[in-house]
């Protein structure tokens, strides 16, 4: 072969490699790059019960500083907000919400293999302390089993341009860039993990609220009574205030705004009280007056001499028609702003000094108590009667039924004659059977008693006092006044009712107890304003009934003649 030959020949081959490097190189080096595509991000995460903690980080740029907020499992199985004291937290169905949304995540789409965009798509672990970059942090996500294990961890950047539910997200062991469907409903705010509901109660079952505003003399130790408003409502649940003038009426539009928001009281943050005081709000024995004193001086509450728990901007106190009754003492100024606001992890402890982070707005602390009171719930009109007396005066009407009965098949074939007795109809006839299987004395072993009037007849019993005839329990049991019966049947149904809600009262307010006794909460100052009304905000004048018309009034002309209708 001459030298040309081989150079046209290496020339060939050179040109047949190039072509297959232009159709399978890339085409290789494109699926071992995009391969995972559609994978499960955390294909080892399947089980949402494992998940006993979130823990989500973020950046903060306003302040420079990487911020952590996380909910777990205590070891009672409850959720709770350790950077909130371990208050407890409305986690369950939020918790498997998240731990679904990481066990079902995948990689939509590769993005990125190059750290250098990390800080465009929002990616960079806020974390990371290697870097000075500030913008560019991403939200890190971790999951947590309960034996402290990761089991997923991730680092959310922001949304895809376009796309709904979509977001750019990274591993952060890893350097590839992801588009995935992520729910943002990850949230690390406080009040976003919380029951929202304080109070649990329905303004339409508030039937009495008192504003008591009574001063805290710190120098005497005493209180300074202040003005006291109570709203309660009628029958027909319009408010009404006591002490208005005549000429003045309750304002029923500002007592209803204020009975919504003691219905949506919303908890910007809590702190947990100190140990000694009770879930009444009264001062354990055991404790020293001296260090609990101080620090409830510090929140605006004070003790009095009987130990009982005052605070320095009043009380409200509101009741339902459920007997639960609620006191709210309004305290001082919570100070600080965010996170400081929401857990105060930046006050002074008892013992420390500290200055007090500033706050732009003037949010309180407020301490709720709440106990029972079963004259709240109105008991039944009708007479209260024994679940066995209701039994035997119930076995007694059925026995005058069949008695009854009977007495009517002996009419139908004697010609409309009464039997002689009772017994009567128990004897066994020439053919069949008789009428009464057998005659049984009453519930309380004594002998029913028939009387025939003419064509009719009365079947009786004494009932409980064995005589002739008698009120309320003691009333017979008659086959012409069963409706009687029906009354005192009914009467113990309402009764069972009533009961009924006082358990449920009961059970509630040992809830709420349980629920109220370990913590201040923290309210805004729209909200404490709006609890704490004067008395022009509270009534109005009294408007006038409409005037009813007048009848027109008809001229009689000169002659004494009253005009004709006109003829139609």
């Amino acid at each position: 072969m001459n030298d040309y030959a081989k150079t046209g020949l290496f020339v060939a081959v050179a040109g047949l490699l190039a072509l297959m490097a232009t159709f399978s190189g890339p085409k290789a080096i494109r699926q071992e790059q995009f391969k995972d595509e559609g994978e499960l991000v955390f294909p080892e995460f399947t089980d949402t019960g494992a998940a006993a903690e979130l823990e989500i980080t973020e950046f903060r740029e306003a302040t420079s500083a990487v911020g952590k907020f996380s909910v777990k499992t205590d070891d009672k199985r409850r959720w709770i907000i350790p950077s909130h004291d371990g208050y407890p937290a409305d986690a369950n169905q939020r918790m498997a919400q998240v731990a679904t949304m990481m066990i079902g995540m995948k990689k939509d789409r590769v993005v990125s293999d190059r750290k250098d965009d990390y800080a465009q798509f929002e990616v960079i672990d806020p974390l990371d302390g290697a870097t000075a970059e500030t913008k560019g942090r991403g939200r890190r996500v971790q999951i947590k089993d309960k034996s402290g294990n990761v089991v997923a961890d991730l680092i959310i950047g922001k949304p895809v341009d376009g796309k709904t539910g979509v977001f750019y997200v990274r591993k952060p062991d890893a350097r590839r860039v992801y588009s995935a469907k992520f729910d943002n409903q990850v949230s690390a705010k406080f009040s976003d993990w919380i029951e929202t509901d304080l109070l649990k109660a329905q303004a339409a079952d508030m039937s009495e609220v008192l504003f008591d505003n009574y001063k805290v003399d710190e120098q005497q130790g005493s209180l300074t009574p202040g003005e006291k408003f109570l709203a309660k409502k009628d029958a027909a649940s319009k408010w009404n205030l006591e002490g208005t003038k005549d000429n003045e009426q309750a304002n029923e539009e500002k007592l209803n705004e204020i009975t919504r928001s003691l219905g949506e009281i919303k908890i910007v943050g809590v702190r947990r009280k100190p140990d000694g005081i009770t879930a009444a709000l009264k001062q354990a024995t055991g404790f020293d007056r001296m260090a609990l004193a101080q620090t409830l001086r510090e929140k605006g509450y004070y003790l009095t001499r009987e130990g009982t728990l005052v605070s320095n901007e009043g009380d409200l106190v509101l009741r339902t028609n459920k007997g639960v009754v609620y006191t709210l003492r309004f305290g001082e100024v919570a100070p600080g702003e965010g996170e400081a606001l929401s857990s105060g992890k930046d006050e002074a402890r008892p013992g420390q000094s500290a200055e007090k982070p500033a706050s732009s707005s003037n949010h309180r602390f407020l301490m709720v108590n709440v106990e029972f009171d079963p004259a709240q719930i109105s008991p039944p009109a009708g007479m209260r009667m024994s679940d066995e007396e209701q039994r035997k005066r119930a076995d007694a009407r059925m026995a005058i039924t069949v008695m009854t009965r009977a007495v009517g098949e002996w009419q139908a074939a004697h010609d409309k004659q009464l039997p002689a007795s009772l017994a009567a109809m128990a004897e066994k006839p020439p053919t069949g059977e008789p009428l009464l299987k057998e005659l049984k004395k009453d519930p309380w072993e004594q002998d029913y008693l028939y009387e025939p009037a003419g064509e009719s007849f009365v079947i009786r019993s004494r009932g409980v006092d064995m005589l002739d005839g008698g009120e309320g329990l003691n009333t017979d049991i008659r086959s012409d006044q069963f409706t009687k019966e029906d009354d005192f049947r009914r009467f113990a149904d309402e009764w069972k009712t009533h009961d009924k809600k006082i358990e449920d009262g009961k059970k509630e307010v040992e809830t709420l107890s349980k629920r109220f006794s370990s913590w201040y909460y923290v309210i805004s100052a729209e909200l404490f304003n709006k609890l704490k009304p004067q008395r022009k905000d509270l009534v109005k004048a009294k408007e006038k009934p409409p005037e009813e018309p007048k009848a027109p009034v008809q001229v009689i002309p000169v002659g004494g003649e009253v005009p004709k209708e006109p003829v139609k």
